[in-house]
């Protein structure tokens, strides 16, 4: 099977789980940077370079390039990695295979990066920062209250259309992990100022959008995160992370039980 065909099977499969053009995007890019690599050592052109050809090579020789020659980080290894195993995960057996090759090799080892949570007043001036000199000041102000009260991820933040909130009911539909989706409750306060919102946006449309009019990406919100700190004077970056991790230290000390925080997070488990 050339590795061309292979891809695009790989990533046809991706895209019937994933949501994001922006994930698939990033899926390309690396696989084509690990057809390059296989090319280049096999001294294939790479119009002719097969799926069996790569497999060869063996996914080992392909991160140790990454490490030394490259010098990437063991995050972007890590990335690199899962995409290369997607490839494999998707087509091994449609290619002729006698087994998956991404399986020999595990994800590098790293040093894991420590989440610093906010506390109560510091998530409260950070919500109050973000309409700060903000053109959008309701949208900032909105997805920041989203982050530090209801704990979404980044991405479950930037999936939202405006279909998925229900004013009425105080709901908002969440889709976390593939083909999986979770009912979320809202305050009173946070249903009102978002039914106000959704009176500006496009029926049908996503729920946050940039100055172009699409939706917001991920770096985006990481923008206006970044930016609310530096406004409330917190001294400290501020990731979305590490106000869902406020948010699960905010429902641990308001009494919620672990069960409910896993219900309300879409965590397998707490913690």
């Amino acid at each position: 099977m050339l590795y061309t065909d292979a891809v695009e099977l790989a990533l046809a499969d991706l895209g019937t789980r994933m949501r994001r053009g922006q994930t698939l995007a990033a899926y390309r890019a690396d696989l084509r940077l690990y057809a390059r690599f296989c090319s280049s050592r096999l001294r294939v052109a790479r119009e002719r370079l097969t799926l069996q050809d790569c497999a060869t090579l063996g996914v080992a020789k392909y991160l140790e390039y990454l490490r030394g020659e490259r010098r990437n980080a063991p995050a972007t290894v890590a990335r690199r990695l899962a995409a290369v195993r997607a490839l494999y995960r998707a087509v091994w057996r449609l290619a002729g295979l006698q087994r998956d090759p991404s399986r020999d090799v595990g994800y590098p080892p790293g040093p894991r990066r420590t989440v610093r949570a906010l506390g109560l007043q510091e998530a409260q001036r950070l919500v109050r920062a973000a309409t700060a000199a903000s053109r959008t000041p309701l949208r900032d102000a909105l997805m920041l209250l989203l982050l530090v009260s209801n704990g979404l991820t980044l991405a479950e933040l930037t999936a939202l259309d405006c279909a998925d909130l229900d004013c009425r009911r105080r709901t908002l539909k969440v889709r976390g992990r593939p083909q999986a989706e979770r009912i979320v409750p809202l305050s009173r306060d946070a249903a009102e100022l978002l039914a106000r919102y959704l009176c500006t946006r496009p029926a049908g449309g996503p729920l946050w959008s940039n100055r172009a009019g699409t939706r917001l990406s991920a770096r985006g919100v990481q923008y206006v995160c970044a930016r609310a700190a530096r406004r409330a004077g917190l001294g400290r970056s501020v990731s979305a992370q590490a106000l869902r991790v406020t948010a699960l230290n905010l429902m641990r000390s308001a009494g919620a039980s672990e069960v409910t925080i896993r219900e309300l997070l879409g965590l397998r488990r707490a913690g």
